[in-house]
């Protein structure tokens, strides 16, 4: 997800410097949030984490991790202000484009401290107040959600992340 951010802060200074910057590639750059981020990752923690931490009974560790995903949840409006402004940056609109490039920018602010504190308010307090055997569980849980996961594979995941950087260099720099 760092690397999806780093090509976010790229669209927006694209967009500052009045370069072309294709409605596909921001609406790329979403949908790769949009999937990956939130049905996946997040779809991991509120489908199975949550409830798995509510049926053993840890509801301290529960509501900690609910807090963290509605801090990210909060920046939801701006990943949808960001794709309704998208057809009027395609026609032009400099309003809509200073709007996503406003969006995509306090985005990335408010999100990637999540991410890189994410082993702290998640990782470590499961480690700490889980025991092995519950520890066990939950990855065997997690490994079936990955199993039946139907979005990109870690190695579709990469690369797709990669032809986004690409794309974004070439029309930054």
């Amino acid at each position: 997800m760092e690397r999806v951010m780093d090509v976010m802060e790229k669209l927006a200074e694209g967009i500052e410097e009045q370069r072309p910057i294709s409605s596909d590639m921001i609406m790329g750059n979403i949908g790769m949030l949009l999937e990956c981020n939130d049905e996946y990752h997040y779809g991991k923690e509120e489908d199975i984490l949550l409830p798995f931490l509510e049926e053993i009974g840890k509801n301290e560790i529960k509501e900690s991790i609910q807090s963290c995903i509605a801090q990210y949840r909060e920046n939801d409006k701006l990943l949808a202000t960001i794709i309704d402004s998208v057809d009027g940056h395609s026609n032009g609109d400099m309003d809509a484009t200073i709007r996503i490039m406003e969006n995509i920018r306090e985005f990335v602010a408010n999100v990637r401290p999540l991410y890189l504190n994410e082993d702290e308010e998640i990782f470590k307090p499961l480690k700490k107040n889980l025991t092995t055997e519950e520890m066990d569980r939950l990855s065997e849980k997690f490994q079936d959600f990955d199993y039946e996961w139907d979005g990109p594979t870690l190695n579709n995941y990469q690369k797709l992340v990669r032809e986004m950087e690409l794309k974004a260099s070439y029309n930054v720099w």
